[in-house]
This record gives structure tokens, sequence and C-alpha cells, in this order.
């Protein structure tokens, strides 16, 4: 997994590349912790070059739905396609988050 994180107005925009596993779980607190840092308004999530998802990978969209919920933050996914945007659809993410 590779990712980046920059501002976006009062938010934070996260781009996620390559896989998001079991092998990956381990980076995403510090993840989470350094878009909370950047801004709680809203946080885009842009999935457009996610190839891989897993059960757990797709346990930590559920990290940032509770996060994010607590803290009153809109979250946003942006482009997943493929295999990624089946495993969304499959697990009903469209009623955590806004998906386009």
């Amino acid at each position: 997994m590779q990712y980046s994180i920059k501002t976006s107005g009062n938010g934070a925009e996260l781009t996620i590349k390559g896989r998001l596993t079991f092998t990956e779980a381990a980076t995403f607190p510090k993840i989470l912790a350094e878009m909370d840092k950047i801004g709680q308004s809203h946080w885009a999530i842009r999935l457009d070059d996610l190839t891989t998802i897993d059960s757990t990978g797709m346990s930590l969209f559920v990290h940032v739905y509770d996060g994010a919920n607590a803290a009153g933050t809109k979250v946003v996914i942006h482009g997943a396609k493929g295999v990624v945007r089946e495993a969304l659809n499959r697990a009903a993410f469209q009623t955590l988050f806004e998906i386009r």
C-alpha cells in the first residue's frame, strides 16, 4: 500500500494505492491520526488506484466510520472500481459513506 495525505480546505484527502490487506493494517492507525490532525470537517478518500482489498482492509473502513462519526466528520469515498467497488457494495458501505 502506498498512501498520501493532503489538506483539502478544512479537511483532509487520503489517496490509497495498491493493496489494502492484513499486511498493511498496522499502518492504518498512523494514517487516521495524520488525517485527524489535518482536519475534521470532511475527509475525502481516493481509491482510484486501490487494486485489492481483503476483509481486514474492509474492517479498517469501519474504523474510519467509527472515528469520523464520533468527531462529526463527513467521509466521501471516491473512485473505487472493479473488485474494490464490488467489495464495498457487497458490504453495503454506501450506508456508512457517500461513495462517488
